[in-house]
């Protein structure tokens, strides 16, 4: 049987959830295949064929993608971890929905989340974790964080634990302190750190992600194996309702924004 880009299932493999991003990005650009072979030099059958996972897209086409409708390289990414099978299926689908959600919920304990992360914070991450290829990790990190400016930008709501702060190495200290600052004043962030002086609450259990696209909100679980993607209600539920919890006690925008300074200017 001919294979079809309606019959593509994103778990069947990573080629596969590469075929399935690129219809998915394709309709919520509203764009036709002909059209998006324009961009790329290629005919719409051909792009045909790559939705439906018949033929693979080369990079240059999906450089040029990514770049069109701003996914932070996501295409690029699949592709590469496609062809080198270098990444787990859950980084992928975090990665996907990380891309495509209009609402993003980020609750960060020890870690200061990727998507806040300078280069230089990142690449210390990378390196304790035992990563091989620290540079092209850096990169893609960085890459990815194209999502909070680009022309159509997700509503980004951060809850983030001063516990985080307190362990950044202090020779990075003051540039993560800053960086920090910048992206809680993009008008579609809103930042507010979880002080000391709360002490236990629930949200320290674990940092997570709830992301919000057009057609169904998931979850993604950090572990210090790997991360798990989460879609049961009942488990949305339960992150949802420790989110809610934890902003209950966590700082304003405001107050957030001058302890940041604080910290900084102790820098200094």
């Amino acid at each position: 049987m001919t294979s079809s880009a309606e019959s593509i299932d994103p778990m069947a493999g990573l080629w596969s959830l590469l075929a399935y991003t690129l219809r998915k990005l394709r309709q919520q650009h509203r764009m036709s295949q002909a059209a998006v072979g324009r961009l790329v030099a290629a005919d719409h059958k051909t792009v045909s064929n790559w939705e439906a996972g018949r033929n693979h897209p080369p990079t240059e086409a999906l450089r040029t993608l990514d770049a069109e409708w701003n996914t932070g390289g996501l295409l690029a990414a699949l592709h590469h971890y496609a062809d080198t099978m270098q990444a787990p299926v859950e980084f992928l689908a975090f990665a996907e929905y990380e891309s495509l959600a209009n609402v993003i919920r980020m609750n960060g304990v020890a870690f200061v989340p990727g998507l806040l992360q300078t280069p230089e914070y990142a690449r210390e991450a990378f390196t304790l974790a035992g990563v091989l290829d620290v540079q092209d990790q850096v990169d893609r990190r960085m890459e990815r964080q194209a999502v909070l400016t680009r022309a159509d930008p997700p509503y980004v709501s951060i809850l983030l634990s001063e516990v985080a702060l307190t362990v950044i190495p202090p020779a990075i200290r003051l540039g993560q302190l800053t960086k920090l600052i910048e992206v809680a004043d993009l008008p579609n962030v809103t930042l507010r750190l979880v002080s000391l002086d709360v002490g236990l609450q629930v949200g320290l259990e674990g940092a997570f992600h709830l992301f919000t696209t057009p057609e169904r909100e998931v979850g993604f679980v950090e572990t210090p194996a790997r991360g798990r993607l989460v879609t049961e209600t009942e488990d949305l539920r339960r992150l949802t309702v420790a989110f809610d919890r934890t902003s209950g006690r966590a700082l304003s925008p405001e107050a957030t924004r001058a302890r940041l300074q604080e910290m900084i200017e102790a820098q200094q």
